[in-house]
Parts: structure tokens; sequence; C-alpha cells
């Protein structure tokens, strides 16, 4: 066991591993991987693995646009399988207000480099022919990003850090965090204790108890959110060409071509409920890679709409449905940077709306 590193990262999912493999790229020494069980065992895993390009923030836009560009790569890089799918988005827009929107984001593409363009209903039909544009004014296509096997891509960036030099430690949970009178850190675990000079809260769904070990805390609530899988869809069968993510706000769901079947994932509105309500929202230490039951009831209403938007799938049946836990804040944008009032104490937390952050400590 390690005693002594210059970071210790929390967490073993998207967010941590990622951090690590560019703190490795940077040629930082001495750096540690945490993770209680394996890697990816939180909500990464059962994550749908959209890398979405289309955000309103600046620097959120040039950190996907970043990941959207590695992400490709990381396979030849590695020899790890990770299932780059680039086969770029579609957002609709309805209302002339979203169309406002796309313009204020194509704008910020322009000067990131990833290529946006707003498009008329004739042209999303022409990539997506079993679109229904009734009611649609406009959509934002995106053509560099698409979507990823998320537990092979996080394995290969964990390649890439191992093999720059840094350490893995799984199945080493951490209990305690204690900060000693040289300023230092150390980080308690079953397994034993490492002294360093840097802590990264990149523990997901658990950041909350592990800021609770410094006195401090984040406003993370945890939230189910279910997406379907449905049969082979013939139309899919039929055709060599993938279609893009769509992205429907009206709907408030996302929806893609998953091999040759629908996978259609629902962001939940008034709806939404947290995950283990009957814990305050948080997870026990022993919940490695869990999901919760389908519930068809709170999404129906969504669901009718994506069924007008494709109607090719109206009558599949569902093959599979994944419910699990995210981690959201209240403006969904992630917890990045120095926790208020710790020295040398960072957040790497709160991603909600994909895997495409993947972070680098240049910010």
């Amino acid at each position: 066991m390690i005693s002594h590193a210059r970071v210790v990262v929390v967490g073993g999912g998207m967010m941590g591993v990622g951090l690590l493999q560019h703190l490795a790229q940077e040629g930082w020494k001495d750096i540690v991987l945490v993770e209680k069980g394996e890697l990816t065992s939180g909500s990464t895993w059962h994550a749908a693995g959209q890398c979405p390009s289309f955000i309103g923030d600046y620097t959120m836009a040039m950190i996907h646009h970043h990941s959207n560009t590695l992400y490709p790569k990381l396979e030849e890089m590695t020899g790890q399988y990770t299932s780059w799918h680039g086969c770029g988005g579609i957002r609709l827009a309805t209302k002339k207000a979203e169309l406002e929107w796309f313009k204020h984001v194509s704008d910020i593409a322009k000067h990131i480099g990833y290529r946006l363009e707003v498009i008329g209903p004739d042209e999303i039909r022409r990539i997506n022919p079993f679109i229904d544009t009734t009611g649609v004014i406009a959509g934002a296509w995106t053509l560099d990003d698409g979507h990823v096997d998320p537990a092979g891509t996080c394995n290969a960036m964990a390649k890439v850090a191992t093999n720059l030099g840094a350490t893995i430690l799984k199945h080493t949970r951490v209990t305690d965090i204690n900060l000693r009178p040289s300023g230092e850190w150390e980080v308690v675990t079953e397994n034993g204790n490492i002294v360093c000079e840097h802590v990264v809260n990149a523990a997901g769904c658990y950041a909350r108890k592990v800021s609770q070990m410094v006195g401090s805390d984040v406003p993370i609530c945890n939230t189910e959110h279910q997406y379907f899988i449905t049969e082979p869809i013939p139309e899919f069968v039929a055709r060599d060409v993938e279609i893009p993510v769509m992205r429907d706000p009206s709907a408030s769901a996302y929806y893609r071509q998953e091999q040759t079947s629908a996978l259609i994932g629902i962001y939940e509105t008034q709806q939404a409920i947290e995950a283990w309500p009957h814990q305050h929202g948080q997870p026990t230490w022993d919940s490695d890679s869990e999901l919760f039951e389908a519930d068809y009831e709170r999404v129906l209403p969504h669901f009718e709409k994506v069924m007008q938007r494709m109607p090719i799938w109206a009558d599949a049946g569902i093959k599979s449905v994944v419910n699990g836990a995210i981690a959201h804040t209240p403006d969904d944008n992630p917890l990045l940077g120095p926790a208020g009032g710790l020295r040398n104490f960072w957040l790497c937390c709160g991603a909600s709306i994909g895997i495409a952050p993947s972070f680098s400590p240049r910010g």
C-alpha cells in the first residue's frame, strides 16, 4: 500500500479517471486514484454514453470538445475497446426562443472549433428519414460528437494513466480524510493511510459523503434516470447508416440507434425522484453497480411524445431498462475547482448530461 502521494483522487468513474489521465499526461508524478469497488461501478458503468457538443457554457463546451476529440483516439492508443460512434447529434427546436439559443451556441462552436449547423426540417428529415418534424422549426446539428461505451472508455483512460506511472487502487474504500498540522491531507482507507498534498473529490454519487469527511458539503442531489432499449427495429436492420443522437426538449428526452435497436432516455422533470429516498438520497458504501426497478408509468407522457416523433418505434417492445442514479447540481454543471475554505481540496464531481467531460488540470 502506498503511504505518500502528491495527489489522491477519490473515485474511479469517468471524472476521476479522466482527471488522473490528464494529470499523468501533464507530467505529474506520485498520483494515486482510490476506488472502493471496480472502476466505473458507480454511475459510469450504466450511463448511456452520450457525448454531446451542444452546450451553452463556453468553458464546458471547450471541455466537451476536447473529450470528443480524445475519445475516438483512445482505442488505437491503448488497444482497449471503446466503441466510439461518431454519428453526430441533432437537437430540435419547436420555439423561437430555442432557435435564438441555437444561434448563441453556434457562436460558441465557431470560437471553439467544433462543427454546428442550424438546419431546417427538410434537412433534419434527410439526415434522419424516420422522424416526424411536425412543429419543429429548426435543428442544431453537431457533426463531431456521438456516443461511446462508458466502461470501455473509462478503462482506456485508466490504461493511459497507469502507463504513464499513475497508480490505481481498487477495492480500497476511503473511510476518512484528515488535515494534518503540516497542512498535508491524510486519506484514511480500509487498506492503509495515504499522506498527500492534494485531494480530489471525484466520488460521484458519494461526493457529499466524501466532502462531509472534511467538514464541507456539495450541492448534489442523486436522482434516478431511466433509459430504455427496444427490440430490433426492422428499418435499422435494413440500413447501414446510423441515425444521429436526437435531443428533443419538448419530450425531455434523447433517443438514438443502439446497434439495430432504439435507445430512449428520459430526463424527468416534475416526476423526477431522488435515488435512495429512504437514505436521504445517499447510497450506502456497499452500493456497487446498483440499479433500481423500472417505472414505466412515470415516463409515459415523455414516451408518447417520443413515439410521435419516431413512429417507426411505436409497436416495438422494450427489451431492457436501465434505471440508475446520477448526480445533479442545481444548474446541471459539474463542480470543478477548489472547495471553499479548504487548501488543496478539490472538486471534480456532479456531471449529469453525458460522459463527454474528460477533465484536464488546465481547466
